[in-house]
């Protein structure tokens, strides 16, 4: 009986120690899955729990496997949860999932990399950056390889346009009037716009819509005198500028000894320096009437008399030159409204004998032009 007390006293004993070895501290690494309690010195670890089973896992967690902490492992410090800290949230892992494996790290093992599963994604792993390494600058960060262009201001078109008016040419020593010039006095102003920096110009530039040299100059010529060829046109040769000549069509067309010959006229076209223009077929006359109407003459007859005039010009000189002519120069600069419609038909330029210079941008009608005569120096005419 005494022997029964006494085992169920020792059963009793050996019952109540038994829980207390199992309410240790929460192993390393291990959230507390129980309330916080006040902190206490830590009880030396018995011996003899070295060789004890593991306590197996809670069977609703399936192929959940608890890593033993190696107990060899001396002086590891056993974090308590601060009993200062209340409301703590007691995070409980889900028994639901299947297949994680919960690794406790290895107290003895310092500066490891924790890798923090992404919740998001099942079974894959987010690495996190090593604090190390300096963070590279993004594309956008990056400074610009090449440097903005600098603004260009838009460069200003010239309009200006000085328009030069020859007629005869003579060899020097004979006697001239206002309008004749020497072919020494040629040869200077060609010099003088060399020397200056004008640039000669031909009426299909002006009609193109070339750009207008910063100095631009257009020599013309009127009535088609033959020393335009004999004395005039060397010299073009020689200093490369250009000129346009406006021919009286029915001198040329009769052969007449004072004025130019088909021939002349082709051979200076196909050097690309002379352009031709009409100054009428026959309506240029000791009259001097030019285009302008008649005493009393009525609207048909003076189309009847005018129109037929300059078509014929034009058509003379496209069968021999090839071309049509751009340029007619009125007669005397003297201009009449009843022949504007046929003139802007079929010219797309016009000269008239107005002194001055041109703005082209308001159109290339009526261009006015500056008379050359030997009494006027070119560099009164032309600025520096």
């Amino acid at each position: 009986m005494r022997i029964s007390r006494g085992l169920l006293l020792l059963l009793y004993i050996l019952w109540c120690i038994t829980p207390l070895s199992f309410c240790q501290g929460p192993q390393a690494g291990t959230a507390p899955f129980f309330s916080p309690v006040v902190e206490s010195e830590p009880s030396e670890p018995d011996s003899s729990a070295q060789d004890t089973e593991p306590i197996e896992p809670d069977s609703s967690a399936e192929n959940i496997e608890t890593v033993k902490p190696d107990s060899s492992a001396e002086d590891v410090e056993t974090v308590k949860p601060d009993s200062s800290a209340e409301d703590i949230e007691t995070v409980k892992p889900d028994s639901s999932a299947e297949d994680v494996e919960t690794v406790k790290p290895d107290s003895s093992a310092e500066d490891v990399e924790t890798v923090k599963p992404d919740s998001s994604a099942e079974d894959a792993g987010t690495t996190k950056p090593d604090s190390s390494v300096p963070e590279q600058p993004t594309a956008a960060e990056s400074p610009s390889e090449t440097e903005p262009e600098s603004e260009q201001k838009p460069v200003k078109k010239n309009t200006k346009l000085y328009v030069l008016m020859y007629h005869h040419f003579i060899p020097e020593g004979k006697k001239y009037n206002n309008w004749m010039v020497t072919d020494i006095r040629f040869r200077e102003d060609m010099q003088w716009l060399a020397d200056h920096g004008w640039t000669t110009v031909l009426p299909s530039q002006l009609v193109a819509g070339e750009p207008l040299p910063d100095k631009a100059v257009m020599l013309t010529f009127d009535d088609g005198y033959r020393s335009n060829y004999q004395l005039a046109y060397p010299l073009l040769r020689e200093y490369q500028a250009k000129a346009v000549i406006s021919i009286i069509v029915k001198n040329v067309d009769d052969q007449q000894s004072a004025f130019l010959t088909w021939d002349m006229c082709r051979e200076m076209a196909q050097s690309g320096l002379v352009e031709f223009g009409s100054h009428t077929y026959a309506s240029h006359d000791e009259n001097e009437n030019g285009i302008k109407r008649l005493a009393g003459e009525t609207r048909e007859e003076y189309e009847a008399r005018i129109l037929p005039d300059l078509q014929t010009s034009i058509d003379l000189m496209e069968a021999n030159l090839g071309k049509a002519p751009l340029l007619f120069a009125y007669p005397n600069g003297v201009k009449d409204s009843w022949a504007a419609g046929f003139i802007q038909d079929h010219f797309s330029l016009t000269l008239i004998t107005r002194h001055g210079s041109c703005d082209i941008s308001k159109g290339l009608y009526s261009l006015k032009r500056c008379n050359v005569s030997m009494g006027v120096p070119l560099s009164d005419i032309l600025p520096d």
